[in-house]
């Protein structure tokens, strides 16, 4: 279901000629979305170390990821 979505996010962004990249972030324990991007054709630009916290002692990056339309 996912992989249809970004289909019609890029499909929708290449109508659009002032897009010319796609971005988005995302927990970097969410592997399984992760490998979707991937396969997508996303590339990590960056992390944000230990963005958001969980609870007290647990915390998670933020994967910065891109795709050129």
């Amino acid at each position: 279901m996912g992989n249809l979505l970004l289909k019609e996010v890029f499909a929708w962004a290449e109508q659009n000629l002032l897009i010319e990249k796609v971005s988005l972030g995302v927990f970097s324990t969410n592997q399984s979305a992760i490998v979707l991007y991937k396969n997508m054709g996303f590339v990590e630009e960056r992390r944000k170390i230990k963005e958001f916290k969980l609870n007290d002692n647990q915390y998670i990056d933020d994967i910065l990821m891109y795709k050129f339309v």
